[in-house]
């Protein structure tokens, strides 16, 4: 069990985060539950304040504990799941669970930049269409995803005739007859900017995840660019590995 000791050579603040942790994790305290307060804490394990503060300000950094304003700290709900066995929509993958919805910001077609044309192999002047939104899980905004989609060779899909507040890209996608096929995908830490801030309705300086994808057709050619950005707090993604032979 883990604990606070002045002989471990751990800073005291992350022993007394693991004890946090430990607690959370075998049941002890549970999603919603009130934990002890600063003082309670500061003086169970005779340790000073400003190193409780440390130790729960992290958890509460990391999602992990939440405060109410007046009322104390609480044990946070888990964090939603992202499993990647295979290329799903976030619809999919939270709607089983969850309501899922989105706040479109902008849905257009633009002209690509010439970074977007280098990954789409377009010429000059050439247009794709663009889709930005807020993606809501329970009414919370957990993410902000822009996409960029390179229309010119899939003339057959009528893109516009959606409403993607409720309806899933890949769905509309799929009932158009778009083929989608392998995609790769990076994911890196940072920190939410003025603007991300704002859409998350998080502090500026919060963590975030930063999700960039490009997806193929089945064809080869690169169809889909997108970005995306999760709260941290509220957001883990996970990767399911197969040992190769």
């Amino acid at each position: 069990m883990a604990e606070v000791n002045r002989l471990n050579r751990l800073p005291l603040y992350l022993q007394l985060k693991e004890v946090i942790i430990e607690k959370i994790d075998n049941g002890e305290w549970l999603p919603g539950d009130k934990i002890p307060t600063e003082e309670s804490l500061q003086k169970q394990f005779d340790i000073s304040r400003i190193t409780v503060r440390q130790a729960i300000t992290d958890l509460v950094v990391s999602g992990s504990l939440t405060r109410m304003q007046g009322k104390g700290t609480f044990v946070a709900e888990p964090k939603l799941e992202n499993i990647r066995p295979e290329l799903t929509s976030f619809t999919h993958e939270m709607s089983e669970n969850h309501l899922v919805g989105s706040l479109v910001l902008d849905c257009s077609n633009v002209m690509a930049s010439e970074r977007l044309r280098r990954k789409f192999d377009l010429p000059p002047n050439s247009e794709v269409m663009k889709l930005e939104r807020i993606r809501l899980v329970d009414g919370l905004p957990i993410g902000v995803n822009k996409v960029f989609l390179n229309t010119s060779i899939t003339p057959q899909a009528h893109l516009s005739k959606y409403d993607f507040s409720s309806h899933s890209l890949y769905a509309a996608l799929a009932l158009e007859g778009v083929e989608l096929s392998e995609a790769e995908e990076t994911v890196e830490a940072s920190l939410a900017d003025d603007l991300q801030a704002s859409l998350l309705n998080i502090p500026v300086g919060a963590p975030i995840l930063l999700l960039t994808r490009l997806t193929k057709l089945k064809d080869g050619r690169t169809y889909e660019y997108a970005e995306m950005v999760f709260r941290a707090d509220k957001y883990k993604y996970t990767i399911k590995l197969n040992l190769k032979s």
